[in-house]
Formats: structure tokens, C-alpha cells, sequence
């Protein structure tokens, strides 16, 4: 991680409160910041495994997860990386991810992209849209695997908040799923874009389908 930044805290000085303000903005990518076909869905198509990747997202259990990954290598082993990169060219974003970023960079906002997809993929995206930080299921020269599942996303955000000196209160997160749940939890504030807002979840905000822009304004405007 680079170097520490210490980021800006607001005085509400009626309240004799300190209010942080927002530090640190973390996206998951498949559903939030893509919509539409996600990272392995593409990827399996463009190599000829659509139908094995639609049985992999039918899998819940996490030692079968662990199993699909595993052959998700097995089909990529003929290909290198930058050939599977490649083939990401066809993702479609969410509205308003580049401006929305844009806009968060401008205020000084560090961005980081939290998944359990692999972490090739994800750091290609973080570099396309000029995202700080990336972190996802790691995939070593050897095809050995650094799982990275949805409870470890809190951990790592909790981790880097320390490198950056960031209050917790000036996280805020955005997700689309039950894999979220532990982050948007951690977060200081949450927005879930997907459709059914979890039971555990009802404290943060529930745009459906939300613009990324619309979402960075709502957090730049009110960020107390």
C-alpha cells in the first residue's frame, strides 16, 4: 500500500461533535460497478464455457465454490492472463461509474474495488478507472488460489482504514448482494444498488439499478 494520507475531519461546532469525512470509498464490482454479464461470465463465454459457469453460479456452498474455482483454472490454463483481460473489453459498467469516480478523485476520495472475483480482473479495472486500491481472489503463476471470500472483505477494508489513518466512520461502501452484507455492515455508510435489500441491511441505502454518479453526489453532499 502507499503511504499514509490523512484525510480532512468537519467540526460540528453546535454539537461539539467531529464528523469524518468520507476517506475511503470501497465498490464491490459484479452487479455494482458492472451490470449485466459479470467478470467469469464473460470470460467463460469468450472460451466456450457458458455452461459450466451457469452451474458454478447455481453453487452456495463454499467448499463447492472452492471446487469451481479450482476448474475455472483447469479452462484457463490454456490462455495467459492478458488474453482473459482481453476478453473483458465486453463488460458493460453501471451508469456513471467514470464520472462518478472522477468526481471522487477531485475531493481527494481514495477508491478501492472489493471482490471475490479474481483479482487479475479486478486490478484491470481498477487501473481502467482510476481506482486506488484492488483486491480479489488471487491466482499465483502456479494456478495456485488466495481465496478471498465475503467476510474477508470487511477484514481488508479494516486493514487498509489503519494503513490510511482513516476514521471508520469515513468508509463508505456500495454493493449489490448477500456476499456484501459484511462489508456495507463495517462501512460507516452503505448504499445497496441491488433489487431485494437483505433483512440484514436495513440501515443502509437501497437505490435499485442506482447511477454511480448519483450515488457519489448523495455522499459528497451529506457527508456527515
Amino acid at each position: 500500500l502507499p503511504a499514509p494520507e490523512n484525510l480532512p475531519l468537519t467540526r460540528d461546532l453546535q454539537r461539539g461533535q467531529t464528523m469524518t469525512a468520507p476517506g475511503l470509498m470501497a465498490f464491490d464490482v459484479d452487479g455494482t460497478l458492472l451490470r449485466g454479464e459479470n467478470i467469469c461470465e464473460c470470460i467463460a463465454r469468450n472460451i466456450g464455457r457458458s455452461s459450466e459457469m451457469a452451474a458454478f453460479e447455481r453453487l452456495r456452498a463454499r467448499e463447492d465454490i472452492a471446487d469451481g474455482r479450482r476448474a475455472m483454472l483447469e479452462w484457463y490454463r490454456p490462455y495467459s492472463q492478458a488474453t482473459l483481460i482481453e476478453y473483458l473489453r465486453d463488460l458493460r459498467l453501471a451508469p456513471g461509474v467514470r464520472s462518478g469516480f472522477a468526481r471522487l478523485k477531485s475531493q481527494g476520495v481514495k477508491i478501492a474495488l472489493v471482490s471475490i472475483t479474481w483479482q487479475f480482473a479486478v486490478e484491470w479495472l481498477a487501473a481502467d478507472l482510476g481506482a486506488d486500491y484492488a483486491v480479489g481472489t488471487g491466482w499465483s503463476p502456479e494456478n495456485g488460489i488466495a481465496h478471498f471470500w465475503p467476510e474477508d472483505k470487511a477484514t481488508w477494508l479494516q486493514t487498509l482504514l489503519e494503513t490510511l489513518e482513516i476514521d471508520q466512520r469515513g468508509l463508505v461502501a456500495a454493493g449489490d448482494s448477500y456476499g456484501d452484507i459484511p462489508m456495507l455492515k463495517f462501512a460507516g455508510r452503505g448504499y445497496f444498488v441491488g433489487t431485494d435489500l437483505p433483512q440484514d441491511l436495513q440501515h443502509v441505502h437501497h437505490w435499485p439499478d442506482a447511477d454511480i454518479s448519483a450515488i457519489v453526489e448523495d455522499i459528497l453532499q451529506s457527508p456527515a
